[in-house]
């Protein structure tokens, strides 16, 4: 009944971007990292791919998330730490397991945008990982629930 009657909304132009799901707007093609790569790895693919957040999988279970926030931090405290070493090179000696915050939060990919960015509030997360089961399916971050709000 529910689906039906959001088949007939969208029909009729009246769907709102709070009446979307995170499916519609997570993003899918997810870069995970390994709790054993190191920040090197997660420095060079943030700044090639422009991306700001990474999923961090141990024997395929997600154990948390690195964002460029966090890099960042670590950089800052490695650098301190290494002197005269170059910061590239200083950061290929730090684990990503020693710098992922705390524990991810999971959400289904069939909740609407606006508990997505209720549940983003009251954590004061970034970024959701998007999961059906155990299964890592997509992201949504704060810019993409952003971008659905520029455009309605």
């Amino acid at each position: 009944m529910v689906a039906e009657l959001k088949r007939a909304q969208v029909k009729a132009g009246h769907i709102s971007f709070t009446d979307k799901t995170v499916r519609e707007i997570m993003t899918t093609e997810v870069v995970t990292l390994s709790a054993d790569d190191t920040l090197r790895l997660a420095y060079d693919i943030m700044a090639l791919a422009n991306l700001r957040f990474f999923p961090v999988l141990q024997a395929e279970k997600i154990i948390g998330v690195v964002s460029w926030v966090d890099l960042m931090r670590a950089s800052l405290a490695s650098a301190v730490r290494r002197g005269q070493q170059p910061l590239r090179e200083a950061l290929g000696s730090v684990a990503i397991r020693d710098v992922t915050m705390g524990s991810p939060i999971n959400i289904s990919a069939n909740l609407t945008i606006r508990e997505a960015a209720r549940i983003m509030v009251e954590k004061r997360a970034e970024c959701l990982l998007v999961v059906e089961g155990e299964a890592l399916i997509g992201l949504a971050t704060r810019t993409d629930l952003l971008r659905e709000v520029a455009k309605s």
